[in-house]
């Protein structure tokens, strides 16, 4: 089907799922003009401006309402790909884990560049060290992706690519969180029935969904984003994706990505966008992620402090370094 044309039956779905009623491009007969339309800049922008503010809306709605974690089932792994500057953020990730999983956490991993002080931080905390240039074979800078600005995002896209490698830990499945992000509250990552528990939320960035029609050759659609900074990957879905991306592209699925980039964008690919959708819906379940933004400064608070003060209204909490003070 055609991008365009595709688009639009992305709105009539989104506009249709969770009991919202408004089929407001039934009626639309597509001519070649309109396809044209939707294929330009201008249209882009009016796309994502619609479906942001839908998205907007509808997790409010959701949100709403009470969460129910599902009953947890088995161990799984935790990965956390890391830099040294998320060193002093780290041992709160790493707490919120061990207090929030209901699955038993097997082992915590931290995958990170050969820097003795993240060795010795990993060491102190109980974690195990993977040095980063031994999951895919090559580093960030073996990649050299820098966009048409000039921005380097080699390390961004590469720590991507390890999460699609399925390649560390010893358990099937594996949950991925950014070391800059605190669970609070309980956490189901894999069901009692072996479903995988998503964390959405309302994120909408259009060059993520570009990418993945791409690569997929599926322009994708749903509710609310993937993104929220965790997720649990099967390692035998991701085998499932590594070898439709391989044989659809002819090429690796990790340059068949490097490929898929569109360097006039600063971030233009996800790693979560693309794994979520091109996962089974029978198989897994939808919760938003209920989440809180915090400012970053030198001096970060307790754990205790956290849980106190947000646990009551958000499942989390996160110190992104875009509110850093």
């Amino acid at each position: 089907m055609n991008r365009a044309v595709y688009q639009i039956h992305c709105l009539e779905t989104l506009f249709w799922e969770n009991g919202w009623r408004y089929h407001i491009f039934a009626d639309i007969f597509i001519s070649n003009s309109m396809k044209a339309f939707f294929s330009s800049k201008f249209a882009k922008k009016i796309f994502t401006t619609l479906v942001g503010s839908y998205r907007s809306m509808a997790y409010k709605c959701i949100s709403r309402r009470t969460v129910e974690m599902p009953t947890a089932g088995g161990s799984i792994d935790i990965v956390i790909p890391i830099v040294e500057k998320d060193l002093a953020v780290l041992p709160l990730c790493v707490e919120g884990i061990r207090r929030c999983s209901n699955n038993p956490v097997q082992a915590i991993y931290v995958v990170a560049p050969a820097v003795e002080r993240i060795r010795s931080v990993a060491e102190s905390l109980g974690l195990v060290f993977v040095d980063e240039r031994t999951v895919l074979g090559y580093t960030p800078k073996d990649l050299q992706v820098v966009t048409v600005n000039g921005t380097n995002r080699s390390g961004w896209i590469f720590q991507q690519l390890l999460k699609l490698s399925g390649a560390i830990g010893t358990c099937r499945y594996f949950a991925v969180i950014d070391a800059d992000h605190i669970l609070l509250r309980p956490h189901t990552f894999v069901t009692a029935d072996g479903k995988c528990v998503f964390y959405r939320s309302a994120e909408y960035y259009y060059p993520y969904y570009e990418n993945i029609y791409r690569l997929t050759g599926k322009f994708p659609c749903s509710t609310l984003s993937y993104i929220a900074h965790k997720m649990v990957f099967d390692k035998e879905r991701l085998a499932v994706l590594r070898n439709t991306l391989e044989k659809r592209n002819g090429m690796s699925w990790d340059k068949a990505i490097l490929h898929s980039l569109d360097l006039r964008y600063g971030s233009s690919f996800s790693e979560f966008e693309l794994y979520g959708h091109t996962f089974p819906d029978d198989e897994k379940v939808s919760l938003p992620w209920c989440q809180q933004a915090l400012h970053k400064s030198d001096t970060l608070p307790h754990y205790d402090t956290l849980y106190h003060k947000y646990a009551h209204r958000y499942l989390s909490v996160t110190f992104p370094d875009y509110m850093a003070l």
